[in-house]
């Protein structure tokens, strides 16, 4: 799917029905991916999704101008976006009152964003480009990329591996006793390059091989990168907890290429 783009639509969605909606974005820093879900049923009425994308201001600007799909007035608008600058934050270290103390563990001058995560017991403390967040409606609520990924937590196994990859990157999530331990993100254009982060993780966060492995995004069986995984993992798993959400528009679809987008409709 690299240098491609994906749009499916139900031909029975109505732009009316927009307002009974919600318009989920996820913006990566190499790709831009959007559904539309009803409230009501969760059905899936529009998917997009665009891998290899070289400038992600300059592709989602244009989205935004001409895909007449996005001008429409949803329910609610929530956007997961890549920011190298997000810190975790246990409840009993947190100031709520105070966020521009975080100011000098962001790396950015930029306005500061939080996210309770309740069952996890922290916050994500972030800054967005603030050029990118304009191109995006005025009522949309912002999360950092990682919010998907956290979301989905207790669907996990109380040890695993949740990885979420797009044509040249991948974002991964290592719980251990069902706490977080190691989130991060990582640029890979080929298979040697995703087996040296991989090799990093496992050294540094001490994996076996018994560790299941949770597949979604771009990824396919016997890909490069599912086969490198199987050099150090027995246990692989695609991942689809968004499944419960029902589409005719992906039934010819890997529905894990879309998982961790869907998942964005669970984040508060």
């Amino acid at each position: 799917m690299r240098n491609n783009s994906l749009l499916l639509v139900d031909p029975n969605f109505k732009a009316d029905a927009s307002a009974n909606c919600h318009l989920l974005l996820k913006i990566t820093n190499d790709s831009f991916s959007y559904a539309v879900v009803s409230k009501d049923t969760e059905e899936i009425n529009i998917i997009f999704d665009k891998q290899g994308c070289d400038d992600i201001q300059k592709e989602l600007k244009s989205a935004f101008t001409t895909d007449s799909y996005l001008s429409l007035n949803y329910g609610a608008v929530k956007a997961a976006i890549h920011t190298p600058n997000f810190i975790f934050i246990p409840d009993e270290w947190f100031d709520g009152e105070n966020l521009a103390v975080y100011a000098q563990y962001l790396g950015s001058d930029a306005k500061i964003y939080t996210k309770y995560n309740n069952k996890l017991g922290f916050n994500t403390v972030f800054s967005l480009d603030e050029n990118l967040k304009a191109s995006l409606p005025e009522q949309t609520d912002f999360f950092p990329q990682s919010e998907p990924l956290m979301v989905l937590f207790n669907h996990l196994a109380d040890e695993s591996l949740l990885i979420d990859f797009t044509a040249v990157s991948f974002n991964v999530l290592y719980l251990k006793d069902k706490k977080v331990i190691f989130q991060n993100h990582y640029e890979s254009e080929n298979a040697a390059e995703f087996n040296y982060f991989l090799l990093l993780m496992i050294e540094q966060l001490g994996l076996n091989d018994t560790v299941p492995v949770y597949l979604q995004g771009i990824i396919n069986e016997d890909d490069e990168h599912y086969n490198c995984l199987l050099k150090y993992f027995n246990q692989l798993y695609f991942f689809l907890p968004a499944e419960k959400k029902h589409s005719e528009l992906l039934a010819d679809m890997p529905k894990h290429y879309f998982s961790g987008l869907l998942a964005l409709d669970l984040c508060e």
